[in-house]
C-alpha cells in the first residue's frame, strides 16, 4: 500500500467506523438474535430455524407482508406520478414560480412526528377538520372514523405519506428536467412536435434514469416506513395498517419476543438486498455520458 493509498483510507476511517457501529454490527446481531429464543433481551436459547418457522407460519406476518407491498406499490405509484406533473408545471416560466417552489418543500421539510400528530387531529371522527368539511358540504351523512375503519385505515396513511414525499420526488425530476437544453426543446418544436410528442420523445428518455432511482429510493423509503404508522394508528384497526417494521417494533417491545423480532427483520432486510440487486442489474438504466 502505498502513501496515497493510506491517505485515501484514512480519509475513509470515519466513514467506515460510522457504518461498522451503526449498520453492520447491530445487523449481525440482529442476525444472531434470530436463531434464538429469548425474552426481554437476555436467556438466550438457541433455537436454530423456529423462529423463522413460527413467523412464516404467522397470519400477522402474511397480513403485515401484504400491507407492506400495498403500502409501498399504491405508494410509489403516487409518489412517481405526481411529482412528475408537478415538476413538468414548474419547469415552466411563469409568475411565482420560485415561491412555488418554495412553499413546496413545506411537507419535505416538516418531521413526520408533527405530520402524525395533525393527521390525528384533522382526521379525528368528531372533531376532526375535515369531517366537519364534508359533513356541511352535505357530502356525507355521517362522520368518517378514518384511521379507524379497517378499509379507510391504510389509503388515509399512504395519502399521508405520499403528501410528505411529494416535494423530494418533484425535485430530483425537476432537476433532471433543467438539464435538458432548451435548444432541443426549439428544434422538436420547429419540427411540429406536440406536447406529447416532446414529453415521450424527448423528455421521457431523458429523465428515465433518474425516474429509476427514484424507484428504488420510494420503494425502500415506503417499505421502512415506522413512524407515521405508529404514531396515527400502531398497526390497527385489528392488523389493517400493520407492517412489516411496525410488526418488528411490536415483537421486540410490546411481546418482549427478540427472536421472533428479529427473524421478521432479517427476512426483510434479506429481501430487500435481493431486490436492490435485481433492480440495479437488471432493470435500472444508468446515466450515459454523452
Amino acid at each position: 500500500m502505498n502513501k496515497k493509498q493510506a491517505t485515501g483510507l484514512l480519509y475513509l476511517a470515519p466513514v467506515l467506523i460510522l457504518i461498522i457501529a451503526f449498520f453492520l454490527y447491530p445487523s449481525i446481531s440482529i442476525i444472531k438474535t434470530s436463531f434464538y429464543q429469548t425474552r426481554y433481551g437476555i436467556n438466550f436459547n438457541f433455537a436454530g430455524l423456529k423462529n423463522y418457522l413460527v413467523i412464516f407460519g404467522d397470519e400477522v406476518f402474511h397480513a403485515s407482508l401484504v400491507n407492506s407491498l400495498i403500502w409501498t406499490v399504491t405508494g410509489l405509484i403516487l409518489q412517481l406520478t405526481i411529482p412528475l406533473g408537478t415538476a413538468l408545471l414548474l419547469n415552466q416560466r411563469f409568475g411565482g414560480n420560485t415561491f412555488a417552489r418554495a412553499t413546496m418543500l413545506v411537507p419535505w421539510i416538516t418531521p413526520s412526528v408533527i405530520i402524525a400528530i395533525m393527521a390525528r387531529w384533522i382526521l379525528e371522527p368528531e372533531l376532526g377538520m375535515l369531517n366537519s368539511i364534508l359533513l356541511r358540504l352535505g357530502i356525507v351523512d355521517d362522520p368518517i372514523n378514518f384511521l379507524g375503519s379497517t378499509t379507510a385505515a391504510l389509503p388515509t396513511l399512504i395519502i399521508a405519506q405520499t403528501w410528505q414525499f411529494i416535494p423530494f420526488g418533484t425535485l430530483l425530476i425537476l432537476a433532471a428536467l433543467q438539464t435538458i437544453p432548451r435548444a432541443l426543446y426549439d428544434a422538436m418544436k420547429v419540427d411540429g412536435a406536440k406536447p406529447m410528442q416532446l414529453f415521450r420523445y424527448l423528455i421521457v428518455p431523458k429523465i428515465s434514469p433518474m425516474i429509476g432511482f427514484m424507484v428504488f429510493l420510494a420503494f425502500v423509503w415506503n417499505f421502512n416506513v415506522f413512524d407515521k404508522i405508529w404514531l396515527t394508528t400502531q398497526g390497527g384497526p385489528v392488523n389493517a395498517t400493520m407492517t412489516l417494521p411496525v410488526l418488528v417494533y411490536k415483537r421486540a417491545f410490546k411481546t418482549f419476543r427478540m427472536g421472533q423480532s428479529s427473524a421478521v427483520g432479517t427476512i426483510t432486510v434479506v429481501g430487500l438486498i435481493i431486490l436492490g440487486i435485481i433492480y440495479f442489474k437488471y432493470l435500472w438504466k444508468p446515466i450515459k455520458q454523452e
